[in-house]
């Protein structure tokens, strides 16, 4: 019933624009979150080309999405250049970072009343050496506030922000700084060529503003932007609201929501520590939809979860083995004795060992979990 429904609202929004709608949404599940990766590119074309022969009126890209690869929005955007004069996107929620960017490219920004926008932020992977406290990725946006700090330092002398700069060299090397800042200036320039790739432009001026904004060093990309910020403070002035479709546009997020399972956070451990197993594989998890009124497509993965645990450096353990009944009577019996155990031992012994290592490892500690992404597949549904 949940499809049924969801191409019946894509069939009135359609109706009710004069336009062709595509949807792109992306789970916000906690802990189980869909990125906008280089791979839809490719999805999205293909749902495109079934929808020929098709007018090149106006399109318009139903956008949920809250991270991804910044790369990523102005393949897409040029790509909708190429088959529609128009490109339009509505916003029922999040639409942050890379999905930002998109609704950057667009003639017209449609946000319901819930919809946010998001500041874009940067970041980098750190080598493996470089890793502290949990740290996985260099943001270009902590880096860029860290020496904007040092300079609004009062009296500091340059002396003391030298030191502080050396500081940060121990824990962040010089080439990574520079990646990191070559990384922000090729995001900047995407949003500009971005904006600039509207039907109707904004002037230079109006584009750098929109962009110092949304590369504030002080804004964090978890900050929602409402639509009246959006126009007021960071000068979108393609924001639009349109109040037909705002109803539409919602409950077709909601159906996505019930899809993802996005109101039902993803713990696995939790459910792992429960069972008592030692791992346990969670299927067809849900992470991206691609639809249209002629196709669907989904981004599926299985997760599996495992216990890690922590070994003594010195194991002992003794085994109790339960031979089976042997009747005792002649002289040429009990001689067999040892033969018969040694003969039962032979067979039994390693299901035996197996048995006790697992019991054994069962009284361990844990010591960590680990995730696997597994299966990563586009399928139709």
């Amino acid at each position: 019933m949940s499809k049924e429904r969801r191409l019946e609202l894509i069939n009135h929004i359609q109706e009710q624009r004069h336009s062709t709608v595509v949807v792109y949404v992306l789970s916000d599940r906690r802990n189980s979150e869909g990125p906008i990766s280089a791979e839809a590119v490719r999805e999205i074309y293909g749902v495109l080309r079934e929808l020929k022969p098709m007018e090149k009126k106006a399109l318009d890209l139903f956008l949920c999405g809250s991270r991804g690869d910044n790369a990523v929005p102005w393949r897409i955007v040029s790509m909708f250049r190429e088959l529609f004069d128009v490109f339009n996107v509505l916003l029922p929620y999040k639409a942050y970072s890379a999905a930002t960017m998109i609704a950057l490219g667009a003639d017209t920004i449609i946000m319901g009343e819930k919809a946010e926008l998001s500041p874009i932020d940067v970041n980098i992977p750190l080598p493996y050496d470089t890793k502290q406290r949990n740290l996985n990725h260099a943001s270009a946006a902590d880096v860029t506030g860290f020496f904007s700090w040092l300079e609004g330092l009062g009296k500091v002398r340059e002396k003391q922000r030298i030191d502080a700069f050396l500081r940060t060299m121990d824990s962040l090397p010089p080439l990574l700084l520079g990646k990191i800042n070559k990384a922000l200036e090729q995001t900047k320039n995407e949003c500009r060529r971005l904006l600039e790739s509207r039907n109707r432009p904004f002037g230079r001026s109006a584009n750098n503003k929109i962009i110092g904004k949304l590369f504030s060093d002080f804004s964090s990309p978890e900050q929602g932007v409402s639509r009246k910020e959006a126009r007021r403070t960071f000068g979108l002035k393609h924001v639009q609201q349109d109040e037909a479709v705002e109803p539409l546009i919602w409950e077709l997020w909601a159906l996505y929501e019930e899809e993802f399972k996005s109101r039902d956070p993803f713990f696995p451990e939790d459910v792992l520590e429960e069972s008592e197993e030692d791992e346990i594989t969670f299927h067809d998890h849900k992470l991206t939809f691609i639809e249209t009124t002629k196709r669907t497509r989904v981004h599926k993965e299985d997760v599996k979860i495992r216990r890690l645990r922590e070994y003594p450096p010195d194991m002992q353990f003794d085994p109790q083995i339960v031979l089976p009944s042997i009747p005792l009577g002649s002289d040429e019996q009990e001689e067999s004795l040892w033969t018969s155990i040694q003969q039962w031992l032979q067979s039994n012994l390693p299901l035996l060992m197996d048995d006790t290592m697992n019991r054994f490892k069962k009284t361990l500690p844990t010591r960590a979990y680990e995730r696997l992404h597994l299966r990563k597949r586009w399928v139709d549904e």
